[in-house]
Parts: C-alpha cells; structure tokens; sequence
C-alpha cells in the first residue's frame, strides 16, 4: 500500500514511491530499471517522465501537485484539491472524446499525485507550432473535443449519460481571475514587462477607460457563467500533438464556467503564434502564418457545425425535451434562438481571447513564441503588435460573424 501522508516527489525518490504502486508493479516488471526526468517547464506542479531502460522501454508520466503555486513558491498557497478535479475532468473528457484523452493509470488523492500514458511520441503544440510543423489533423479534432466536451456538460444536454459532476473548483478559478483578469491590468508587482517595450503601449491597456471596462466585462463573464464544464486552462502547452494524434492534458483548472473561455484560450495561443511568424525571419513563416489564420477560422466554424449538430440531435430525439420547450410547429423559434446564442459564444471567445493575448505580454506567464526572441527591441515590437490586435479584437467583438471577418478588418487589412 502507499503512504497516506503527503510527502513531495523528486527525481531521487519517486522510483521507490512507484514501487508501493501495485498498477506499476504491472507495467513496470524491474523498478532497478527505471530512469526519472523531471519535466520543468510547468507553472502549477511538479512533473516526471518515468522510463524503463529495459527493452520493453515502458513508460509513464507523473504529476504532482504541491500545496503551493510551484512557479511562484510556498509564499503562494494553493489547495492540492485542484488535482481530485484535474481526474474528474479527464474522467469526463474520456468519455465524451476518448482518442484525445491520456490513459489514467493510477491516482491517489492523499499525496496528490495522477500517473497516466506518457505520450512520447508527441509535442506540446506550442513547440510544434514553433517549429512550424504541419498538423493536418488539428482542426478537425480541436473542433469536435469543444464541442463534445461543452454540448454535453451543458444545460443543452440535460440528462445525457455523460452529465459530469458539477465542479466549482473556487481556489483556481480565483488564481485565473487575478492573474489573467486582474493583476495584468493594474500594474500588479507579479507583472513582468520587456523593458523595451514603451510605457505608451503598455498605457493603451492599463490605462485607456473603455479596454478596462471591456475587460471588466470579460471577467465578470468567467466569474459568473456556468454554461459548460470547461477545461479552464486550454492553452497550447496543454496540448500534444503529431500529424495523426490530439491529446488535451492538465485540466486542474477544470470548472462550471463559460463555453467561450476554452474556445478563446486555445484560439489566443495560435494568434500569439501568428505574430511570432510574421516576425521569424525564416523563408515558411509567412505562409505558416497564413495557414493560422485559416486555421482559427476553421477552428471556430467547425465547433460552430459540430456543437450545433449535436443541440439538434439532442432535441428532436423524442426521449428529449428542448431547452426552449416545444416549438408548437414554429421551428423558426428554435434556430432564431440557436443563431442568438452562437453569436454570444462567438462574442465571448473573442473577448477571452483578447484578453488572454494581453496577459501574455502584461502578466507574469510568458509563452516561448514570444521570449524566443531574445533581443529585446525585436521583442517588444512583436509584442505590441500582438496588444494592437488584442484591444481591437475586444472593443469590435461584437459586429464580427466569424473570424474571416475579424481576420479581414484587422490583420489582413492592415498587411497592405
């Protein structure tokens, strides 16, 4: 049996802690065998790839959360329940998107601890992205995992058999409203800025009345809708891919929140990307970075078409009641308020999008597409172009039908 007290894994002792694990007694057949990695570059917990050295080449990845923020330390607690929701909510995203979940070994909520599939023969999107690989695929499955996780843990899919525990998850929601709605904004002593970058560009979010009051708008929607289950952090460092595969991992920030917020999350990280190309002085950026573009519009028009899809199945099955009521034969009822409520999701994605750039480049949580460039001036160009896209993305979020037009107003337009 394991130990019931807490204790914090490192690369020196994890072996033996495995070794008291009766699922890695079957998959591991000599723990003498295995070599420990310890994966550094997450914000929230510690990380380990196990590997066996033998010719099986078993592998798994271990994650532990520790009762504190790891990137900013034990001056910064944090409940270690986070990780109980983090296996509710990969628990419920296999059901509903199977082929894009990691296989879950083991979990043990005393030391808080999940041991699942180590997906070694993927990347993090965000290096691939970098990298500027092809990923055919990526559109297509991004597209049905939001709408299959958001349609069936909606008030749209009562009573369906996936219907996921309701999480609330307070203690992280709070950490995203300060440090992605808040501490950004106000010139929180955790904001990191290039010094580079000037003062007025940092002012045109900071300190222009309207950006902040549509900011307020964005975080009162995250604070107060609890339309779907979301993933809550759907960046694309919590995503891992090859040219076949999607798999979403980490969703510790898991809760009952708003559909945009995933929606805008993953689509904010391919924007930050865009501009990352078009400021990489390599001969495919410009037609990689073109190829995002018609990626985000594809993204959204896809889940569009999917999550619609699967409301309409919903409803005309007889077993099940419309979220509407019946439509006494005037169906126009019905898409006149599915068309309605699109076009919110649309509004909310864009704004958490927009806001989602800003603390990239405000807040304390930097990505590789931008720190990549080292030289500073070079940097605080790319990074005022990505603000200059974000506030107006905001402030317009409610006149664009789809991203091609959002697209076409501020970016194409502006590349004459």
């Amino acid at each position: 049996m394991t130990s019931t007290a807490y204790y914090t894994l490192t690369e020196q002792n994890i072996v033996e802690y495995l070794s008291t694990v009766p699922a890695m007694g079957m998959l591991f057949d000599d723990f003498s065998a295995l070599e420990v990695k310890e994966v550094c570059d997450g914000n929230m917990n510690y990380a380990f790839i196990v590997r066996s050295k033998n010719k099986d080449k078993s592998s798994v990845f271990v994650k532990q959360t520790p009762p504190y923020i790891k990137v900013l330390g034990k001056d910064w607690p944090l409940s270690r329940e986070r990780m109980d929701v983090e296996k509710q909510a990969l628990t419920y995203q296999a059901q509903v998107c199977p082929t894009m979940s990691p296989k879950l070994y083991y979990s043990c909520s005393a030391m808080s601890v999940i041991i699942m599939q180590n997906l070694s023969q993927h990347l993090l999107l965000r290096n691939a992205l970098i990298a500027r690989q092809s990923l055919p695929k990526l559109a297509s499955h991004m597209s049905s995992y939001l709408a299959n996780t958001l349609f069936y843990s909606s008030a749209f899919a009562e009573g369906n058999k996936y219907q996921p525990t309701k999480l609330s998850n307070q203690a992280m929601c709070q950490i995203t409203q300060a440090f992605v709605f808040t501490y950004p904004f106000e010139g929180h002593e955790t904001n990191n800025y290039n010094p580079s970058l000037c003062q007025n560009v940092i002012d045109s979010i900071q300190k222009d009345p309207t950006v902040r009051m549509h900011i307020g708008q964005m975080k009162w929607a995250f604070a107060s809708k609890n339309e779907a289950l979301i993933h809550g952090d759907l960046h694309t460092g919590s995503i891992m891919v090859n040219e076949n595969d999607t798999y979403i991992i980490d969703p510790e920030f898991a809760f009952m929140g708003p559909i945009g917020f995933d929606i805008g999350a993953f689509i904010a990280n391919l924007y930050v990307n865009y501009f990352a190309q078009k400021h990489t002085a390599n001969p495919s950026s410009e037609s990689y970075a073109t190829s995002l573009l018609s990626l985000i519009e594809t993204v959204w028009l896809e889940f569009e078409t999917k999550f619609l899809s699967l409301w309409q199945k919903h409803d005309n099955h007889p077993d099940n009641t419309a979220f509407i009521g019946d439509h006494l034969g005037v169906e126009l009822a019905h898409s006149d308020f599915r068309e309605w409520f699109m076009q919110t999701i649309l509004s909310d994605t864009m704004g958490f999008a927009a806001v989602k750039m800003m603390r990239r480049i405000l807040g304390v949580a930097k990505v590789a597409d931008v720190m990549q460039f080292e030289n500073n001036e070079q940097r605080a160009k790319l990074e005022a172009q990505i603000l200059r896209f974000a506030r107006e993305m905001l402030l317009t979020r409610n006149t664009h039908r789809d991203f091609s037009s959002l697209n076409a107003t501020h970016i194409l337009n502006n590349d004459k």
